[in-house]
């Protein structure tokens, strides 16, 4: 090489390198200049190195972690989340290899940044989260090399514009939230590149349809236009869609059949049509064999569950509830290995469940309630212990329940009420690590209640079983329970001091069993207690005073029991809306709170009870002389009411004595005298 080579070799370099500093310095002075436009927000606080900085150098702005550099010039912008409110300076194009804009989550408002245009290389457009507004720009095809637009969650109105079919560059569409109206422009199906268009929770729509043209889009893979006010049928042609991954269409006013062809793209993972009107049967041939996840609940489906369903080896999760379905669910999909969400409620299903539930995969919901289901529950439930929930009250289901529920630490909550079940509960699940709502109300169970129970549990309904004991002491540990209810059982013995302790407890009901003895006589901590039922047992006693303290009571019904002795006049500050206390033994004057017709059943079959004004079926108080004040103890009432009585019968007696002695002795003189 000569040295006129070498020379002129040098010389280009240099060239290049006083080149790339220009350009380094130039796109320097821009990123600052935008910095300063945007009021110099915290999270740019970086910002600040000198011009001329070699790139090499750690703290050159290439290094920025909002910058991407390509051979040394500024390619990306990405400016996400960075509390940025000012508007989007034309200046920003000055970068002129920008390719990727994203701006997203901040708080920008303005319409849309018509000086984009100028940036000519632009690839990629992310305004999403903000406060964009106005209309989308019907010549927004000039961004012509965009292959990604994502405009989504701002405040655009108006239509969108047909020439968005233009961009034939795009590879994703994100026009989801915002404040559109009309209709899904026909010329999106031009964009024959497109695998993710997602144009949801459009909810102003006015004429949508889904257009038969987005069947067009064959590279698609990701559909997402739920809540948008979509109306019409699903297009037949939507199973051609071969690339088609994704599909949520939920939460919208779609009408007619699921075409027939809807589930056999190959690659179809993700089907959500809940919550439209659509009508008919589920296809019954499915071909889409990786199938995740089914959602078709919420419509108006009849006909049965397709046998293909269990073939579907990847799914974890069917949910077709709120239907109109009949007929069996098939024993294969309850040996699906994958299945983690089963949830087909509110439909008339009937037969016998599929007995392998559980056993081969890691169940984690299982609602099945109010249905037509006979048989018992399965027993392999909760045999891989992730079980969560248990759903399956209204059905003709018997039996008892599963032993696996016992070692099911996972659970929640369990409503089974409202069968034909049986047996004891197993004893784990009482106290299942988890558990915060048991409702077992309405069947046939039996045995008595622990001393403990599951930590979090805050509902507990048994009503209308055959539960039997006592309630015992240990219910002072139940902190978290806020609803008890077990009417219509056999649990005898008294209501413990015990049970006043629950601090959180709002509802109580221990009405039709066999408790005797008083009501404690002191309350530890009720003051949440709004409703309180302990109507048909055999307490007696009185009632205690610090019932009235309860601020929080509006329902208290004590009838048909013994209870004796004067009604509390603390009792008439409470906002009753509900007071029963009829058939027992109350004494004296009702309180003068009580002295209207709303409460006139309330103080029924109490004969000793009075009132000032007789309009509750009951007796007017004397007021010339003081009410009888009644003993502490009502075996010398009863002696004294006996006593009364007996001098009454008596004086009765004597009377009719002396008038018959009077008239023989009449009659004798009459006759001497004859």
């Amino acid at each position: 090489m000569t040295i006129t080579t070498i020379f002129l070799s040098f010389l280009l370099l240099l060239g290049h390198v006083n080149s790339v500093s220009q350009l380094n310095d130039k796109e320097q002075t821009v990123l600052r200049k935008l910095k300063q436009h945007w009021q110099n927000p915290s999270s740019l606080s970086h910002w600040q190195n000198p011009l001329s900085l070699s790139h090499l150098n750690s703290s050159h702005h290439c290094n920025w972690p909002e910058i991407t550099c390509t051979s040394g010039t500024v390619t990306q912008l990405l400016l996400q989340n960075k509390n940025i409110t000012q508007t989007v300076p034309p200046f920003i194009c000055d970068l002129k290899n920008l390719t990727v804009i994203d701006l997203s989550y901040n708080f920008i408002s303005q319409e849309f940044p018509k000086a984009l245009y100028n940036c000519s290389k632009l690839e990629g457009l992310d305004l999403s989260q903000n406060y964009f507004n106005g209309t989308i720009p019907v010549d927004i095809h000039r961004l012509s090399g965009l292959r990604h637009l994502n405009l989504g969650a701002n405040d655009f109105y108006g239509n969108i514009p047909a020439s968005i079919g233009q961009l034939t560059e795009l590879r994703t569409l994100k026009l989801f939230q915002c404040a559109f109206n009309g209709s899904f422009p026909q010329e999106i199906g031009n964009l024959s590149k497109l695998e993710s268009l997602q144009l949801a929770y459009n909810v102003n729509m006015t004429a949508a349809e889904l257009p038969s043209s987005f069947t067009e889009l064959k590279k698609l893979k990701f559909l997402w236009i739920a809540a948008s006010n979509l109306n019409g049928e699903i297009p037949d042609t939507i199973g051609e869609m071969e690339a088609l991954v994704h599909l949520d269409l939920a939460k919208n006013n779609l009408t007619g059949k699921i075409p027939s062809s809807l589930l056999m793209p190959k690659n179809l993972s993700i089907v959500y049509l809940f919550r439209n009107q659509l009508s008919g049967e589920i296809p019954r041939v499915v071909e889409a064999s990786n199938i995740d996840v089914i959602d078709l609940s919420d419509n108006k489906l009849t006909g049965s569950i397709p046998d293909d369903f269990g073939r579907l080896r990847n799914m974890t999760g069917l949910s077709l509830f709120f239907n109109q379905l009949s007929g069996k669910i098939p024993d294969s999909i309850g040996r699906l290995p994958s299945l983690v969400v089963f949830k087909v409620f509110s439909n008339s299903l009937s037969g016998a469940l599929p007995p392998n539930f559980g056993r081969y995969s890691m169940l984690v919901e299982f609602q099945v309630a109010d249905n037509k289901l006979e048989g018992k529950l399965p027993k392999h439930l909760c045999d891989n212990e992730r079980l969560v929930g248990v759903v399956a009250f209204n059905n003709n289901l018997t039996g008892e329940l599963p032993k696996s529920l016992g070692n099911c630490n996972g659970l929640k909550i369990v409503t089974v009420y409202n069968n034909r079940l049986s047996g004891d509960i197993p004893s784990g699940l009482w106290t299942s690590l988890n558990l915060s709502v048991l409702i077992l109300s309405n069947n046939s169970f039996t045995g008595e209640l622990p001393q403990r129970v599951a930590r979090n549990l805050s509902r507990l309904e048994i009503n209308n079983n055959n539960f039997s004991g006592t309630i015992p002491a240990g219910v002072s540990s139940w902190r978290n329970l806020v609803v008890f209810e077990a009417s219509n059982n056999l649990f005898s013995g008294t209501i413990p001091q015990e049970l006043t302790s629950l601090p959180y407890l709002t509802t109580l009901f221990l009405d039709q069993n066999l408790l005797s003895g008083s009501l404690p006589p002191d309350i530890i901590s009720w003051k949440t207690l709004n409703t309180l039922n302990l109507r048909r047992n055999k307490i007696s006693g009185r009632i205690p005073l610090e019932l009235g303290n309860l601020a929080g009571l509006i329902e208290l019904d004590l009838s048909e029991n013994q209870i004796f002795g004067p009604i509390p006049p603390q009792l008439g500050f409470l906002r009753l809306t509900l007071l029963n206390l009829s058939s027992n033994l109350l004494t004296g004057r009702i309180p003068i709170q009580f002295e209207n017709d709303a409460y006139a059943s309330s103080f029924l079959n109490n004969f000793a009870l009075c009132a000032r004004k007789p309009t509750l079926n009951i007796r007017k108080c004397d007021l010339e002389v003081e009410p009888l004040k009644w003993s502490k103890h009502p075996s010398q009432c009863l002696v004294l009411i006996i006593c009364m009585v007996a001098a009454a019968l008596l004086g009765l007696l004597a009377s009719l004595f002396v008038v018959r002695f009077h008239r023989k002795r009449k009659y004798g003189l009459d006759s001497t005298s004859t």
